[in-house]
């Protein structure tokens, strides 16, 4: 072990030498901070301890290798961050006691506090680690595959807990050398592997997975003999990634799907919907309908206060799709951008039309995806609405996820200003279908929080959806936002979501999506779509 030192008194500086030497250490010690300097630059990184009695000294050094130590003849010196505090008055024993303490509680925490992060057989990253790594390849293509080997409960299950930890550590060997270097291993169980593959088209990933596969059914030397596997396999991908968690949740689906059906396999995400998306535009197989929202008051009569454009495909060889079937698709596969574009155009130039029928102002409301601002071309797009002047920006309001609203805020916030200052609102969707960042929520400039159906559902059954509900509104409340509720189809739903402060309701109880004809007409009608509104609602 190596110590360096830089120690004023003589004698504290001649006992630490004879106490390091008795220890069979290596003592680097001066009184002068230059040659402190030179010796510590000699030891470089595999310097163990760095020993003064001069604490300013500790604290330049707080960023260096080794563990600082402070050596003190009173208790009124203040300990820099970080370092340890030793009195000089102990004996040589107790003091060469104390400098080996520190260093093993350094090593300890660099080694097992590690644990969380790594896992301490494979040295591999467990799988939420290697997630939060991957975030600097946003915007890029991503791979993933999660591997399970088949049947690892018979090959661990009459094994000591020294031969499974062996047969661990030959398990992911063999993964990795399957790899052939290709992606970042990380852990997951002692049967599950997770392999990123940044930067790779689907064609390559696939390839990636199917040669992984075929390397694992190569025998496995261990311990004189030789094992023979199988693994199940799911992959997904990603055009531009941005978020872990929904290939995660894909590749996951898959590998299970690959496991039931026999293991030894392989199945992808590719259903054929993802061949047919780039051509269903060009086909016109895309349609949207639109579905009123109505602010209902606690003395005012119900009124139209919104309608949101929803998308709708009919594809000509696979029949009506529900959005959740082929958007989560557009988006991994990078089509969202000419899709939304689309709908955008659209729902403004439909929207364009009823400005003979609108006593008040109305909110169009459109869900756009983070690919429609890559290089501005939503504000572009928007900008020329408006230089045109047959739309006006002001009555839009675009629709995102409140974790794709934070990635915008990070990634394109003077385009989110942009938008605001010519008017164009924006609404975070789906909240409560998945987990909320609280703590960032605030950060996004948000004009309408939408309440997800999955919330609305249960609020009459489930005590913790009405709290998080309220809570919403009560946040609407606080700083003026409109909140709006999604997928109302039942008095009580209503009645339960107004005691708790929400004022705007979209659902079957008012009105299904309708077409845009079909809505022109109920613009028409406003009154008589007021009326038939206050009668639901009563």
């Amino acid at each position: 072990m190596i110590l360096c030192a830089l120690i004023r008194d003589p004698d504290l500086r001649h006992r630490l030498s004879l106490v390091a030497a008795d220890a069979g250490w290596s003592c680097r010690a001066s009184d002068d901070p230059d040659t402190f300097a030179a010796q510590l630059g000699a030891a470089g990184t595999i310097a163990d301890l760095l020993i003064s009695d001069d604490p300013e000294l500790l604290q330049m050094q707080q960023d260096g290798p080794g563990v600082r130590v402070l050596l003190t003849t009173d208790g009124s010196t203040r300990t820099p961050d970080g370092a340890a505090r030793i009195p000089s008055s102990l004996s040589d024993r107790e003091l060469l006691q104390a400098l080996k303490t520190c260093v093993n509680a350094r090593r300890f925490r660099e080694r097992f506090g590690e644990l969380e992060r790594t896992e301490p057989i494979t040295r591999l990253p467990r799988h939420e680690e290697l997630f939060q790594s991957l975030a600097r390849y946003s915007g890029q293509a991503m791979g993933l595959l999660v591997l399970q080997i088949d049947h690892a409960g018979h090959l661990y299950g009459n094994l000591d807990p020294v031969s499974k930890t062996d047969l661990l550590a030959a398990l992911a060997e063999h993964v990795r050398a399957g790899l052939s270097g290709r992606g970042v291993l990380g852990f997951y169980d002692a049967a599950c592997f997770v392999v990123a593959l940044p930067d790779v088209t689907e064609h390559a990933g696939t390839e990636a997975g199917e040669l992984l596969l075929r390397k694992l059914r190569e025998p496995l030397r261990y311990r004189g003999g030789e094992l023979h596997l199988t693994a199940s396999l799911g992959y997904s991908w990603a055009a531009l990634f941005n978020d872990s968690e929904p290939l995660w949740s894909d590749a996951w689906r898959l590998m299970r799907r690959a496991f039931e059906a026999g293991g030894n396999r392989m199945q992808s995400a590719r259903s054929g919907i993802d061949e047919r998306l780039p051509e269903a535009l060009e086909r016109d197989e895309f349609s949207l309908v639109l579905q009123p929202q109505v602010a209902v008051g606690a003395e005012a009569e119900p009124r139209l206060s919104g309608v949101e454009a929803l998308l709708r495909w009919q594809g000509m060889e696979i029949g009506e799709l529900a959005p959740n079937r082929f958007i989560p698709v557009a988006e991994r596969h990078g089509h969202m951008a000419r899709i939304g574009d689309w709908v955008l155009d659209q729902a403004c130039r439909q929207a364009s039309t009823w400005f003979e029928h609108l006593l008040e102002p109305l909110r169009l409301g459109v869900n756009v995806s983070p690919q429609q601002f890559h290089k501005g071309a939503i504000v572009q797009q928007i900008g020329r609405y408006r230089s045109e002047h047959w739309f006006d920006p002001a009555m839009l309001e675009l629709e995102l996820p409140h974790d794709a609203m934070l990635r915008l805020v990070d990634d394109h916030r003077a385009m989110l200003y942009r938008l605001r200052d010519w008017g164009v609102r924006f609404a975070l969707d789906n909240l409560g279908s998945s987990l909320i960042d609280a703590s960032k929520l605030l950060r996004c400039p948000a004009d309408t929080l939408k309440i997800d159906r999955s919330v609305v559902s249960r609020i009459d059954s489930d005590p913790l959806a009405l709290e998080l509900a309220t809570q919403i509104c009560e946040l609407g409340q606080r700083f003026d936002l409109r909140v709006v509720a999604v997928g109302v189809e039942r008095e009580v739903e209503l009645s339960r979501l107004s005691d708790a402060g929400c004022t705007d309701f979209q659902g079957y109880l008012f009105s299904p999506p309708v077409t845009p004809q079909a809505f022109r007409s109920l613009l028409a009608q406003a009154p008589a779509l007021r009326a038939a509104s206050a009668r639901k609602a009563n």
